[in-house]
């Protein structure tokens, strides 16, 4: 008879945690916006190639340095310059299935970061003077980007809590405190991974040929975008 009612009372104790479920609302928001890039890195390269490797690299140091020194002179405190390869490969070819050596390829490469992007066109420039042969992968960004994806996590966290409260009120309750809350940020560019060689070349009136003159490098637009994920207890 004392077990019976003990587990009479055990359940009467459980049964309504059990009865009682937990009511949540969720609710998600998403908001882009379209930004100028204030940013752009510039890679350069030299190669050259032949069969004294001494010749190549002081010649290949010798454009590099020049071609550094120049665009030095151009930049601002906030703007920079760093180098980022140094190759030197073997050829070989293959004559009845013997390597025989041909020449040696040497590679430099740097990066210019540069804040002021009415420069683009004058850095490549000086550059290609120089003799650089390669100019590649322009990448535009925003900087502070992670300002920006702030800015816009906030406003979309208002906008997923206000279509809560609506659609609770709506439905005769109201919101409590958030049970989970899924940020998320992201970004795409129409910005040109633009690509320039400094041997490109096209016919004078004379016929003769020269150089062409670098493209105007358009910056584009960034797309950066917010959303967040936000689940209610509801009262």
């Amino acid at each position: 008879m004392f077990k019976k009612l003990f587990f009479l009372l055990m359940l009467a104790i459980i049964a309504p945690v059990f009865a009682e479920t937990e009511s949540t609302i969720s609710t998600e928001a998403r908001i882009s916006k379209e930004y100028a890039p204030d940013t752009v890195k510039i890679r350069f390269y030299v190669e050259n190639s032949g069969t004294n490797i001494n010749d190549i690299k002081q010649k290949n140091d010798k454009i590099v340095n020049d071609a550094t020194n120049k665009i030095k002179a151009k930049l601002s405190s906030n703007e920079s310059i760093k180098t980022i390869s140094y190759n030197i490969n073997n050829v070989y070819s293959y004559k009845e299935k013997v390597r025989v050596f041909q020449k040696y390829e040497v590679r430099n490469g740097f990066e210019v970061k540069l804040k002021d992007l009415n420069k683009i066109s004058d850095i490549i420039k000086i550059g290609t003077d120089a003799g650089i042969n390669r100019v590649d992968n322009l990448n535009f960004y925003i900087e502070d980007n992670e300002k920006i994806c702030n800015e816009l996590l906030t406003q979309a966290t208002k906008i997923a809590k206000t279509r809560a409260e609506l659609v609770a009120q709506a439905a005769g309750t109201g919101i409590l405190k958030a049970k989970s809350i899924n940020p998320y940020c992201n970004y795409t560019t129409t910005a040109p991974r633009a690509y320039y060689n400094s041997k490109m070349m096209m016919a004078s009136a004379d016929g003769a040929m020269e150089e062409a003159a670098p493209q105007v490098i358009e910056a584009g637009s960034i797309n950066m975008s917010a959303s967040i994920n936000m689940t209610y207890y509801l009262k």
